[in-house]
């Protein structure tokens, strides 16, 4: 299955955390980005979820500022039964529709980090490119 064949849109955005923790804050030092991604289906939806979270440390698991934010991807029913689903009743995602649901939710994710940060001192920290392809080594499954 080719991503580019398959009938999909985003049709959600959300912002499911986000903080600026003051006290962890440091000036000096260099900053460590930390990262997650992770996907989520919806069976009756006919949905797919991309979360990822960014936790900005200058000290080992004392995050200055935190944000997670979710991409909701609607597929179009026929290929959500004809190509997602798979026989053994389990679900997959090809990696590179995984790869380009992950780079459409981490660029809506920068968007985000600089809107919230914009008129303060944190934001002059932006989410670097990011190599998505290394962060997803093969096709995401669902089993139930």
């Amino acid at each position: 299955m080719t991503y580019n064949k398959l009938g999909f849109a985003l049709i959600g955005l959300r912002t499911i955390s986000f903080a600026i923790i003051e006290a962890a804050h440091k000036k000096t030092g260099a900053v460590n980005l930390a990262s997650g991604l992770r996907f989520g289906v919806d069976i009756d939806e006919h949905t797919v979820s991309c979360k990822v979270k960014f936790a900005f440390e200058k000290k080992k698991d004392q995050p200055f500022l935190l944000l997670e934010v979710q991409g909701l991807f609607e597929i179009e029913k026929e290929d959500f039964i004809q190509k997602i689903k798979q026989p053994d009743n389990s679900y997959l995602v090809s990696k590179e529709l995984a790869t380009h649901f992950a780079v459409l939710t981490i660029g809506a994710a920068r968007g985000i980090l600089h809107a919230k940060t914009e008129g303060t001192t944190f934001n002059e920290y932006l989410l670097p490119t990011i190599d998505v392809k290394q962060m997803i080594e093969e096709d995401v499954v669902f089993a139930f």
